[in-house]
């Protein structure tokens, strides 16, 4: 709900709420395995209230009343044994007090108190005070089968199987203490486990080594159930592993668990144990059982993508170690884009690099908020709020409006038929009172219309606005395309593909889609005649504008293809039968209207993103035609029909390399002629034979 419930854009489903989502998060992906309650993957059950100041539902006292209610009449805790200790809670710019539930050493439960927004000027109240409490399944799992730690309550069944592979056997009571121990001490490094486990070295009166071989194979267990789970679902939810953004957090779940199974020589493979986990979870979550080949596709091509990975990590260990930078930031670099693991590189070193105890949360750190290269601020335009005539009647071609603000470089107006560039679609041109328009743009609820050549307008004037049409027909050709390929895309390549960028000009348009590798030319074309066939089938196309919650909840969050749009209401632009997204662009009637679809190419521009360059509509025509020019000219070159020009050029090709062969021939037997006809004309001086 940060931040559109909290700054007041979109209502709760419910006040008070309860709620369960699953999570993941990586800030104690070093923990995992060891400690016996940190998981990357993990199910938050909660409940909240939002309170404002004509509404007030409950806050401190009401949430820790719920909280021990569940702990000791619903779940028979004794009412002596929770433990509440006041703690600050800071997460999203917001921040407040809280209270950490804790019951035989384990943190159940969170029980926060939103209360103010963190900001450069400082700490402000913010406009309501929000009960944000959060729950952790697995520990109640946990605690309540008294079994050593949470990864043997949430994997019984698989965890025994990976045992049994492994002929793995130890005293519980030893994984029992190991992980009471680690709860009391709060462990967060792996200094901290360290000395938990020579803590326990000593109670049990054995020897520190031995301790820690018996309790490696159980962590590395541990750690490829939990990871497998979380990549299980992130894959699910069509993340493609990569090195960039959402894609690189299953990678280094894929990459820590395929690290794991080596180091315990497990006789399966990452594809193997995820279609395990599928199988324990699909019950409870039937789109994994839908989605599994997907799934298992996009683990098989990691682990492909790993075995490279590592085969050329090796050489640049060594390389990099004679040029003396093996540090840090070198090891970070080696596991991003190579997947070796600090201890890999220890291997191949001469001389074993220093390793950070929390290495894998700095390098889970670095990707949580990359820097956006391509983020700019919103200027303030001063003329109010402008009227978007394209939205009630997108056929307007000229207006009158009156100008509401002068700038340097054009001006606010109180309407506006022109659209602005946003969400990948290029801006309108036109004219205002004949006044060339070059450039349309919108921040806030403001428009800016830039003008070229000597100009002059004035506040309060009336002017009139005309658009240039045939412009603005193709873009919007273009961006309705745009859509169709999308969809056309996910049909034919999986349910993976989502939308990461766009980008719609007049000539040619581009989408950036997630994929595993490049696309061949075969299902290029497939997914071409798929998006032709939407278009002959002249599916109508209908926008509406949906209260957030409303379309959320009618659509799921497929809606948001190239991330989240802001605001209350949301614009809904639905293909019958076929695509829907939230989008704010200028869109058709029907599909027919498009015309046509050309796909151009495709490729590769980064990990896990393929970008697709297409044409549509007149432009589209056009491309074909000069293609057909191409041909034909090539066709007479050749002296062969259109039809004939492959087999005419494989014809030359062949007759060409021919030809290179019999000159190869020729230049060796000149050179051995040459060769002759020097050494017949040499001299013997002295027995040595001079050319």
């Amino acid at each position: 709900f940060q931040p559109w419930v909290i700054n007041g854009v979109v209502e709760p489903p419910a006040n008070p709420l309860t709620i369960s989502q699953t999570c993941v998060r990586f800030n104690d992906i070093d923990n995992v395995g060891k400690t016996g309650r940190h998981f990357t993957m993990f199910e938050m059950i909660a409940h909240h209230a939002f309170n404002k100041k004509d509404s007030f539902i409950y806050f401190k006292d009401r949430t820790v009343e719920l909280c021990h209610e569940l702990f000791t009449k619903e779940l028979g805790i004794d009412e002596n044994e929770p433990t509440y200790i006041e703690e600050w809670w800071e997460g999203g710019g917001n921040s407040g007090p809280c209270f950490e539930a804790i019951v035989r050493g384990v943190e159940l439960a969170t029980l926060v108190f939103m209360m103010y927004e963190e900001t450069a000027q400082g700490r402000k109240n913010l406009p309501m005070q929000v009960v944000d409490t959060g729950y952790g399944l697995e520990r109640f799992a946990w605690v309540s089968q008294g079994v050593p730690n949470a990864y043997e309550a949430v994997f019984p069944q698989l965890g025994g199987k990976l045992k049994q592979m492994l002929r793995l056997d130890v005293d519980m009571h030893i994984l029992k203490r190991y992980s009471a121990l680690c709860s009391k001490a709060d462990v967060h490094s792996q200094g901290a486990i360290r000395a938990v486990k020579e803590e326990l070295s000593i109670e049990l009166k054995m020897d520190f080594e031995h301790l820690s071989s018996l309790l490696r194979p159980f962590e590395q267990i541990y750690t490829i159930l939990d990871h497998t789970r979380g990549l299980m679902f992130l894959l699910n939810d069509g993340v493609v592993p990569s090195n960039v953004k959402d894609g690189y957090f299953a990678r280094l779940l894929a990459r820590r668990a395929m690290r794991a199974m080596d180091l315990l020589e497990l006789d399966a493979s990452l594809s193997d144990v995820v279609g395990w986990q599928i199988e324990e979870y699909s019950n409870y979550f039937p789109e994994l059982g839908k989605n599994r080949e997907t799934i298992l596709q996009l683990s098989r091509v990691e682990e492909a993508k790993f075995e490279r990975a590592m085969e050329k990590g090796k050489a640049m260990v060594e390389r990099i170690e004679k040029e003396g930078r093996l540090d840090l930031e070198a090891m970070i670099e080696l596991y991003d884009s190579h997947g070796m693991d600090p201890e890999t590189v220890s291997q191949c070193a001469k001389s074993p690099p220093v390793i950070p105890d929390n290495f894998y949360a700095l390098v889970a750190q670095r990707h949580e908020n990359p820097l956006d290269e391509n983020k700019t601020t919103t200027r303030e335009i001063p003329g109010g709020s402008t009227e978007l005539l394209y939205y009630q009647d997108d056929t307007v071609q000229s207006f009158q409006a009156k100008v509401t603000a002068v700038l340097e470089e054009g001006v606010v107006l109180d309407k506006t038929a022109f659209y602005p560039e946003g969400g990948g679609q290029e801006t309108d041109y036109g004219t205002i009172n004949e006044f060339k328009v070059s450039f349309v743009e919108k921040a806030g609820t403001a428009v800016l219309h830039h003008i070229t050549g000597e100009w002059k307008f004035s506040v309060g004037e009336v002017v009139t606005g005309i658009v240039d049409w045939e412009r603005r027909k193709q873009l919007t050709r273009q961006h309705t395309a745009t859509h169709i390929i999308n969809a056309a895309a996910r049909k034919v390549l999986g349910k993976h593909v989502m939308q990461t960028g766009a980008h719609k000009s007049e000539e040619i348009a581009r989408l950036d889609i997630t994929h595993y590798e490049g696309i061949s030319h075969e299902d290029l074309r497939k997914i071409e005649r798929i998006a032709n066939d939407i278009v002959l089938e002249n599916r109508e196309i209908s926008q509406s504008v949906l209260p957030r919650d409303e379309a959320e909840g009618k659509y799921g969050y497929t809606l948001y293809q190239g991330g989240a749009v802001p605001g209350r209401d949301i614009r809904v632009v639905n293909i019958t039968d076929w695509d829907v997204e939230a989008c704010g662009g200028t869109h058709l009637h029907n599909t027919g209207e498009v015309g046509f679809i050309k796909l151009l190419r495709a490729k590769r521009i980064q990990d896990g993103v393929v970008r697709l360059e297409f044409t549509s509509g007149s432009s589209a025509v056009s491309t074909v035609q000069e293609l057909d020019r191409s041909v034909e000219t090539m066709a007479k070159s050749l002296g062969s029909p259109k039809g004939d020009v492959p087999k005419a050029l494989l014809s030359l090709l062949t007759e060409h390399e021919m030809i290179k062969e019999e000159l190869k021939e020729l230049k060796r037997g000149a050179i051995n002629n040459a060769a002759k006809d020097l050494s017949n004309e040499g001299k013997t001086v002295s027995g040595i034979n001079l050319i």
